[in-house]
């Protein structure tokens, strides 16, 4: 008796792996936050992950066990039909693993000890149902392991969340106390609802040729992120240490203020990026604007982006040191004249009662407007203006940020993959406007925008319609593909050059890449 139900659970092994192993990927990419979590929930990606074609079945199984109580007669036939129900997962998880199209998660050590206690206790059910003989749970248990592995993975997290709480603080204070008695090097702190990961390779371009310099790498922003570079990394040694910060709610950013201990800080942009998350506007400025506290409590600058309308609207301390920069009229490090020839851009620049004229090889406003603060920084930090002029030259774009690449066929194509806003977006049109022939746009969907989601993304496509003379726009998410299109259509756009694929377009045209679904388009 006991062997039939050991074959069923052989058979819901893969299933299961596989179920639990897709959830723990997306719950481990929204960093095992439940807010991060239960705004992916609630689009559309999220609920057709839910509400799919296994669900669809496994209710009804899950139904049909509770049949069992009132008439055991009824295994009989339950059992059949969830054997051949189970060979049929086997089935499309093995065609997934035969195609290469596995979802896995990292490995860490807060992923291995979730599966860990997850196989524990899971084994540890099966064990006491079949060892007590009770049978009439078995299906139940099973079919709710199927059900609910969400439910499940984040009961988890949560019987562990004191122990990851108390090393997580205990890592944070050692590395607050390591980052406030070290005197030599000087912190700075980059925050803003887009421009942050630019700001900082800018600067620290030019840094890095000027002293020892330590930066957070690529996508480290949060808390714990940025503790461990500083108790890896940061010493007396470091003349320079440039951390970006970001933050999804209210008190992250004085956090990680007080993790960095930075004097000097950048507050880049506002925008509408991880609305949802935030819960407005109001509450994404007063989250930013955290950074302005440690600054002044270390009579540093605080440098602000004033290109940037909800930035010109806040009301600082007046007692805290701060610089406007940008191309705004009234700004205090203003960038003017910007000339673009064979894609080496050159600007003045005026700070301080002084004028200078740089060039760089970065194209777009949006860059100089982030140059123009880099630039009054450094003035600031006693840098050269001749030894700038040189870093100049040599800034690069960040990895797949405006990212410029002119193919042999005579196409170009624009990465701008990395990191999308509804603002970003709008400053990679304004570069592809810049070029002659046909251009193409390549669209994923903006995330973490909250209720207003289908109304930003209908008003994009509205704006680019009546804004841009696009030859062809390719929608590649999966959400608000048709709130967009329809936004497109009611702007004037026409439905003949929203393209279905990119097989027949001009091989010359300039393609721009938005979003991060979009790189998978790029040709290699």
């Amino acid at each position: 008796m006991i062997s039939s139900y050991i074959i069923l659970l052989i058979l819901a092994i893969l299933p299961l792996v596989y179920k639990y192993s897709f959830w723990l990927y997306v719950i481990q990419l929204k960093e095992y936050r439940w807010d991060r979590f239960n705004e992916y929930l609630h689009t559309p990606q999220g609920k057709n992950a839910v509400f799919n074609f296994w669900f669809l079945l496994e209710v009804p199984f899950f139904l049909m066990t509770i049949i069992l109580y009132f008439n055991p007669v009824f295994e009989y036939i339950l059992y059949n039909l969830v054997f051949y129900f189970l060979v049929l997962w086997n089935i499309f998880v093995l065609g997934k693993i035969f195609r290469k199209k596995l979802t896995l998660p990292k490995k860490t050590g807060r992923l291995l000890t979730i599966a860990f206690v997850l196989l524990v206790g899971i084994s540890f059910d099966f064990a006491f149902i079949l060892n007590n003989e009770l049978f009439k749970f078995f299906y139940s248990y099973l079919f709710i392991l199927f059900l609910i592995p969400v439910g499940i993975i984040f009961a988890i997290i949560f019987v562990l969340h004191p122990v990851v709480s108390y090393k997580k603080n205990k890592l944070i204070n050692r590395a607050s106390n390591k980052s406030k008695n070290n005197d030599h090097t000087i912190k700075i702190g980059i925050t803003g609802s887009y421009g942050k990961s630019s700001v900082k390779e800018f600067l620290c371009s030019i840094l890095e040729n000027e002293g020892n310099l330590l930066k957070t790498p690529e996508n480290i922003n949060t808390e714990l992120g940025v503790s461990s570079i500083i108790l890896n990394e940061l010493s007396e040694d470091n003349d320079y240490f440039v951390a970006e910060m970001g933050a999804y709610r209210i008190g992250e950013i004085e956090t990680l203020g007080d993790i960095v201990n930075h004097k000097y800080g950048f507050l880049t942009a506002i925008g509408t990026q991880h609305l949802g998350l935030f819960g407005g506007i109001k509450n994404t400025i007063q989250a930013k604007c955290e950074i302005a506290n440690k600054v002044s409590e270390n009579k540093g600058i605080l440098y602000v982006n004033y290109d940037n309308q909800d930035i010109r609207n806040i009301k600082f301390d007046e007692n805290l040191s701060v610089v406007s920069y940008g191309f705004y009229k009234h700004t205090d490090a203003h960038a003017s004249n910007i000339n673009i020839v064979k894609a080496v851009s050159s600007f003045d620049f005026h700070y301080k009662g002084e004028k200078y004229t740089f060039e760089t090889n970065l194209v777009g406003i949006h860059n100089i407007t982030n140059l123009s603060g880099v630039i009054a920084c450094c003035i600031d930090l006693g840098i050269s203006i001749e030894n700038m002029k040189k870093y100049l030259l040599n800034i690069k774009s960040p990895k797949s940020t405006l990212d410029i690449t002119h193919n042999k066929n005579g196409s170009i194509y624009i990465d701008d993959s990395y990191n999308l806003s509804e603002d970003s977006l709008f400053s990679g049109l304004n570069v592809l406007s810049s070029f002659e022939g046909d251009t193409i746009l390549i669209l994923d969907d903006i995330l973490e925008l909250g209720k207003e989601s289908a109304y930003i993304h209908n008003s994009i496509g509205k704006r680019i319609a009546q804004t841009h003379s696009l030859a062809g726009i390719y929608y590649v998410g999966v959400n608000y593909k048709k709130d967009f299109i329809n936004g497109l259509i009611d702007g004037g756009y026409s439905e003949e050059k929203i393209l279905k694929n990119l097989k027949n377009i001009n091989e010359k045209s300039v393609m721009l890449f938005e979003g991060r679904r979009s790189a998978k388009y790029i040709s290699k």
